[in-house]
């Protein structure tokens, strides 16, 4: 390798260069062979003298972008020393003007190599702009004027006007909006009342079958038969944490209140599997319908947790329903895009044997998609259940009990030894759950 840097430029490589430089290709013919011979930096007085603009002709937008916040931050001193001496002392015509000379000296020294790197990408791929280009010198002249002035400007004057320190607003703009969403809430809370009660009594029903069985059938019963699963999910080593990790929940004292978070997560990850499972199937059969869901999906994933609650108390009161459905909104965006990306990742010519002997969509989705999805769907389910946990101490607020009210609790009286075995023991529920999940995909 250290021998190919130190051979002069051939007539190959060189003819490609005038391809890539179009002009001024003797200097950078020249330049070009002593960086390929291993001299490192040499001074280019194009990009000392005119700075970002030669770096935006050259198309080295690293070099413009480096280059414009230190003249920037040069010219700042200088307008200092220049308009407010009284109110910046320290600010000096001189330590400006140095300033920017150094921070140009540096960038003509790094501008040839900068170049000579992108020249090397270019010759990967041919089609990125070469040359030097009067549209490009344009757009960072562009660049540079929504760019120096005013930030010189805010950061020199001694008085500011006031639209360039804080954007130029009402307070009736996010009063009023305000004010039409809460009406619209009010709306929606009278007209569909009936629709809104029948989904709690669903999630109602849901919750106390789940609890009955995790808290109702007695702990002997319930540990053996979450080891016995563990056992025949993913081997010994997972049932010795299993029980390790149930004889925790139990002299501890959380018992109860972990198998309740168990009913809750389990509620969540069954409807984030029974809404986001074919909202990811449908979603990677119709590419338009995915544009559609994934900014709703980034949406979701990015609202912080506690918005969730606002609209989750306002349809449907405080209680275990809203926190399910809030944990619900919370964790159902990784169940659908890891479905999504199951169904998209099969190869194309699984797909295609399967049209020449004449199986329907229907047979493709059902024999060949979902077979082959069924990991990234395991590892959707996984990441569900895990969100839906993190979810619990945030849905203690509106009353969702558990192992995250210990945490809130603790929070709220300064208890901080009860407060954390009371989120050791919600992460050892988490660690149960994932490994018996990863056991049995590892040995399916």
């Amino acid at each position: 390798m250290s021998n190919t840097l130190h051979q002069p430029l051939d007539n190959r490589e060189a003819e490609q260069l005038k391809t890539f430089l179009v002009s001024s290709t003797d200097y950078y013919l020249h330049q070009f062979e002593l960086i390929a011979q291993g001299k490192k930096y040499s001074l280019n007085l194009a990009a000392v003298l005119f700075g970002p603009l030669w770096a935006a002709s050259r198309n080295v937008w690293v070099l413009f972008w480096l280059l414009a916040v230190t003249d920037v931050a040069a010219l700042v001193i200088i307008a200092r020393s220049l308009w407010g001496a009284e109110l910046y002392p320290e600010a000096s015509l001189a330590l400006g003007v140095g300033l920017l000379l150094m921070f140009r000296s540096v960038g003509g020294c790094v501008a040839n190599r900068l170049y000579h790197h992108y020249f090397n990408q270019w010759r990967i791929n041919p089609c990125q702009q070469c040359g030097a280009s009067p549209q490009r010198i344009g757009i960072g002249t562009l660049l540079m004027l929504a760019t120096y002035p005013l930030t010189i400007y805010r950061f020199s004057a001694p008085n500011v006007a006031g639209f360039v320190e804080t954007f130029p607003t009402s307070r009736k703009i996010a009063s009023n909006t305000a004010h039409g969403i809460d009406a619209a809430v009010d709306w929606l809370t009278i007209t569909f009342e009936g629709l809104f009660d029948s989904i709690t009594w669903a999630i109602r029903g849901m919750l106390d079958f789940l609890e009955l069985l995790f808290i109702g059938t007695p702990w002997p019963v319930m540990a053996l038969l979450l080891i016995l699963l563990a056992w025949k999910a993913a081997g010994w080593r997972v049932v010795l944490f299993t029980a390790g990790a149930l004889s925790y929940l139990g002299f501890f004292g959380f018992w109860d209140k972990a198998m309740s978070t168990m009913a809750l997560v389990g509620a969540s990850v069954f409807i984030c599997l029974m809404i986001g499972a074919p909202l990811g199937v449908f979603a990677a059969r119709n590419p338009r319908f995915n544009a559609i869901l994934n900014p709703i999906l980034d949406l979701m994933q990015t609202m912080p947790s506690f918005v969730y609650l606002i609209p989750a108390i306002a349809f449907f009161s405080v209680g275990k329903p809203p926190a399910v459905l809030a944990t619900v909104v919370f964790a159902m965006p990784p169940m659908i895009r890891l479905t999504t990306l199951g169904i998209q990742q099969v190869s194309p010519s699984v797909i295609e044997a399967m049209l020449a002997f004449g199986a329907s969509p229907r047979q493709i989705l059902f024999k060949a998609q979902l077979p082959l999805a069924i990991p990234s769907i395991m590892a959707g389910i996984n990441q569900s259940i895990m969100m839906s946990l993190s979810m619990v101490v945030v849905a203690a607020l509106i009353g969702a009990g558990g192992l995250g009210y210990d945490v809130l609790f603790s929070l709220q009286h300064l208890e901080a030894g009860k407060g954390l075995l009371a989120g050791l023991a919600i992460v050892l529920c988490a660690m149960i759950l994932d490994r018996i999940i990863q056991g049995r995909h590892k040995r399916s």
